[in-house]
């Protein structure tokens, strides 16, 4: 009897092992709401198609104004998006999961990306 309880606490124990943490899902059409690099107020839609290592998508502020977005990195809570902007530079946007379910958001543009040679150290 001893062994039959021994075993199902074993049995418990590896039922309750941590479960990897799920990838915040940037999937979808998203609208947004907020200041251009100027400070005038804009709104648009984001859409991100794919899955992890294989997102595609656009930023849009209008029938003008359309990003590719180049990469989509992402983490149990996050998402952060790269999109190249017409003059030059890069859009760098976050997207997250706050505590209670919502999504926050926020971006920047880096104006200038100075090229660097990176290797791998055996």
């Amino acid at each position: 009897m001893r062994t039959l309880a021994l075993a199902l606490a074993l049995v418990s124990l590896t039922g309750a092992q941590a479960r990897p943490a799920t990838t915040f899902d940037p999937a979808g059409k998203w609208t947004y709401s907020t200041l251009d690099d100027e400070g005038a107020p804009i709104t648009g839609t984001v859409e991100i198609n794919g899955n992890p290592g294989a997102y595609t998508g656009t930023i849009a502020t209008g029938p003008d104004r359309v990003l590719q977005i180049n990469d989509v990195l992402t983490s149990a809570n996050a998402a952060v998006v790269l999109a190249n902007l017409p003059n030059g530079g890069v859009a760098v946007i976050k997207m997250w999961k706050e505590a209670d379910g919502t999504i926050q958001g926020g971006w920047g543009p880096i104006r200038s990306v100075i090229p660097a040679k990176v290797s791998r150290v055996k």
